[in-house]
């Protein structure tokens, strides 16, 4: 058989043969900064993004709880990301007017999180990934999924999993 008549056979059984390149995983992360770290978290994982500054205090919640938002009919804890990983931080008197809240999706619920900048969208190969050098970031290990070196900084890969399913 031909190698036409054979390429005709398989496109008529709606069999195509892959020639070529093997194309890689591509991943896209929403990066933002907490203090100096430019961290990100896979786009599947985030819900919105928001400037809600309608905040309600939560009493007795833990000290990283700074409040609650209503976001569409649902109540969303928001929480200072910062001293949930133990980043050293100050609140700035103008948290609300210039801060963002991310809301992303956890083994909890949804969460949103106060983050300093949004940085944007990031895409870069599965293969990019490396493990975090320990000690280098200000971020315990525990929680980091991986690094990846962009041309001018690291971007620490969040591992939200880790961050939310801890017993608090």
């Amino acid at each position: 058989m031909s190698e036409e008549n054979k390429e005709k056979e398989l496109s008529v059984l709606g069999v195509e043969e892959l020639i070529g390149e093997v194309h890689e995983k591509e991943i896209q992360v929403i990066a933002f900064r907490l203090n100096e770290e430019l961290v990100g978290v896979p786009i599947e994982q985030i819900i919105e993004i928001t400037n809600n500054r309608d905040l309600t205090p939560v009493p007795k919640a833990p000290s990283f709880v700074i409040g609650v938002m209503n976001l569409r009919g649902k109540i969303v804890p928001v929480i200072n990301l910062k001293e949930h990983l133990k980043i050293p931080y100050e609140i700035p008197e103008d948290i609300y007017q210039r801060n963002k809240i991310v809301i992303l999706e956890t083994p909890k619920g949804e969460v949103g999180v106060i983050v300093d900048e949004i940085v944007g969208s990031v895409k870069f190969p599965e293969s990019d990934i490396l493990p975090e050098p320990i000690g280098t970031v200000g971020i315990d290990v525990k929680f980091i999924s991986g690094v990846v070196q962009l041309d001018r900084e690291l971007l620490i890969l969040l591992n939200v999993e880790s961050i939310f399913n801890q017993e608090e």
